[in-house]
């Protein structure tokens, strides 16, 4: 079946998110990705109920997406979290505490325990991890000998030293590479089972670039009993003249892993830092990932980001270029 959805956010007012819905759905569209941050957990559930139903009124499935959680997901909004309880934070090599959470701290998992809870009381279809991921600094070259990284709270030091019997080293050593990608790799498969004890689908996207604060070996992921979507988001730079082979490697390779783990393979589609005149980068994208065998698209965001500092230089040409491309798959022959 093919799947077409989109990111939503930015409007809580529930008969205002009814108007987006319809057009939303009149694009194509299928599914919806909610974002749900820790500001909408403590102060939007209500509202989020009436949104999810509305939804589902419109036939659309509901994916529910951490949005900056801890800032360990992606997405542009603050962290409550990491303001208020100073001991989830990561810390770098340098001793600074980050403002973003460390996923193996305890206190961190149980917040995301109760996030799962509420949006599940939503009513959630799907949870969408997105992006998870330690604190991102530049990878070392003969400029930056990454004397600079993290985790390494007293949560991760210990649990470091239990793992591999030795202290946690202040280089970024291959070991430490490895204990930080398994690290993600097990907080990662906490929450899928989660999300499946709690009755929804659990999807996640990973990010297309190696880095030694994400996962760079996917198959980790894809080989997840508990999680039935992997996906990741090959945004394409302003003017980039590789658009095709650039987005073509990703989706070859998240089609590969899904197809021999048994996932559902899916894209994401850039809809934001568009140029004006460059909206045909979204067709290139979406029929590169069609002809790589993906029949799941999804859009970041509704209506080219309009409302958002990320926006595309001319947002309605961005959304009208979208609908075309969904418009056109949904007549193709399944």
């Amino acid at each position: 079946m093919l799947k077409l959805g989109v990111s939503y956010y930015g409007n809580r007012i529930p008969w205002r998110v009814r108007e987006d819905l319809k057009v939303i759905r009149e694009a194509g569209c299928n599914y919806i990705v909610l974002t749900f941050s820790e500001e909408d957990v403590e102060f939007y559930q209500g509202a989020f109920q009436e949104i999810v139903k509305a939804c589902h009124e419109e036939g659309l499935e509901v994916w529910m997406d951490p949005w900056a959680v801890g800032q360990a997901f992606g997405g542009e909004t603050y962290s409550s979290l990491v303001a208020k309880n100073l001991a989830v934070r990561q810390v770098n090599t340098h001793g600074e505490s980050l403002a973003i959470a460390c996923p193996n701290h305890p206190a961190f998992r149980d917040y995301l325990l109760k996030w799962i809870q509420a949006a599940k009381k939503a009513g959630a279809d799907v949870l969408f991890w997105d992006e998870p991921h330690f604190m991102i600094y530049p990878e070392p070259d003969a400029q930056y000998p990454a004397k600079l990284w993290a985790c390494c709270c007293g949560v991760c030091q210990a649990l470091f030293e239990r793992k591999t019997g030795q202290e946690m080293p202040q280089l970024l050593t291959p070991e430490v590479r490895l204990f930080k990608e398994d690290c993600l790799v097990a907080t990662t498969r906490f929450l899928c089972e989660a999300t499946v004890e709690n009755g929804m689908k659990a999807s996640v996207c990973l990010l297309p670039f190696e880095n030694s604060s994400t996962v760079n070996d996917w198959s980790k992921i894809a080989s997840l009993p508990a999680l039935w979507s992997i996906g990741t988001d090959p945004y394409w730079r302003p003017h980039q003249s590789d658009v095709e082979q650039f987005v073509g490697r990703f989706a070859r390779r998240i089609k590969e892993l899904a197809d021999r783990y048994r996932k559902e393979p899916h894209l994401w589609i850039l809809n934001f830092k568009i140029p004006k005149g460059e909206e045909r980068t979204i067709r290139t994208a979406i029929e590169t990932g069609y002809q790589a065998g993906i029949r799941n698209f999804a859009a970041w965001s509704y209506y080219g980001a309009s409302y958002i500092s990320i926006r595309a230089e001319d947002p309605q040409a961005v959304w009208k270029t979208l609908t075309e491309c969904y418009q056109e798959l949904l007549k193709r022959p399944s």
